[in-house]
């Protein structure tokens, strides 16, 4: 029988945020979850993370790491959490992310009006702070099926995430996302994009370039995440041939190398970074 009463679960997970937004998203986060769960990845700023949390209800939980360990492992630990404590979805929020007021409203009509019971993940659309990504702000269908989507407003059906192995903890940061989905996809369970502007995300000081006629996103986010991107690209490829073929792989590692070159700072730590995760991706 078709779930049409969700409990649903928010979970984000915090490493140093910046106090005024977290204060934003949590606004619009904790009115649209039944319970928050909060898990800090070894903050230097855990006192004010907590702080801020004080002054929203006592259901809220906040889990303490003394250092970080990770992205994957922290969404692994709120997906058991639901799981243990009888959630049926969990609302995944990036820190740096505000959600609109309505959004958990529109994934529930979505979920009402879908016959099946193979949805996996539900996203929506994302507009994004520093820069335009029209794929992802605009789209003509109501429920567009899509192969990944990122973590932050991801509607995660728990049942149906328990049917695989989950979060992969050994990619620590980057494409984590792109692994779960792919997960979900190999149990034929889906990936549905529904047509609302749900998200204001932030990715890094990101900013829009061309690259002959092709337009790409350079992030400028952290030095050591070139590392996981050239990793982790690898270790998916290896766990997802199907879905994630050889070429998909290279195009992106070529992509990549081209960015750092021609457009980031600090582009010879990037380099090293870069060519010590496919070394490592590879062995």
């Amino acid at each position: 029988m078709k779930q049409m009463n969700f409990k649903i679960l928010g979970g984000v997970v915090t490493y140093n945020p910046e106090i005024p937004r977290f204060k934003e998203n949590l606004k619009t986060l904790v009115n649209q979850v039944d319970k928050l769960y909060v898990f800090d990845n070894g903050s230097k700023n855990i006192e004010d993370i907590e702080s801020v949390l004080n002054h929203y209800s006592d259901n809220i939980i906040l889990c303490k790491k003394k250092k970080n360990i990770g992205i994957a492992y922290a969404l692994k630990s709120i997906m058991d959490y639901a799981n243990k404590n009888r959630f049926n979805w969990v609302l995944s929020v990036d820190q740096d992310s505000v959600l609109d007021s309505k959004l958990v409203s529109e994934y529930k009509k979505c979920i009402r009006n879908y016959s099946n019971d193979d949805i996996g993940m539900l996203t929506c659309l994302i507009k994004d702070r520093n820069f335009k990504d029209s794929s992802a702000e605009k789209q003509e269908e109501q429920l567009k099926e899509v192969p990944i989507c990122i973590t932050s407003a991801a509607f995660t059906n728990v049942k149906n995430y328990f049917s695989t192995v989950g979060y992969d903890s050994n990619l620590f940061i980057d494409l984590v996302d792109t692994d779960i989905c792919l997960t979900l996809r190999e149990k034929n369970f889906k990936i549905f994009r529904i047509n609302y502007l749900g998200i204001y995300h932030e990715i890094g000081h990101g900013e829009n370039k061309k690259i002959l006629w092709k337009d790409v996103i350079v992030h400028n986010s952290s030095t050591f995440r070139e590392y996981y991107m050239a990793r982790n690209s690898i270790i998916l490829q290896k766990k997802h041939p199907r879905l994630y073929p050889r070429k998909t792989m290279l195009n992106g590692l070529a992509l990549n190398f081209l960015i750092i070159t021609l457009f980031e700072n600090k582009k010879l730590k990037r380099l090293s970074n870069f060519f010590r995760g496919i070394k490592d991706g590879r062995r």
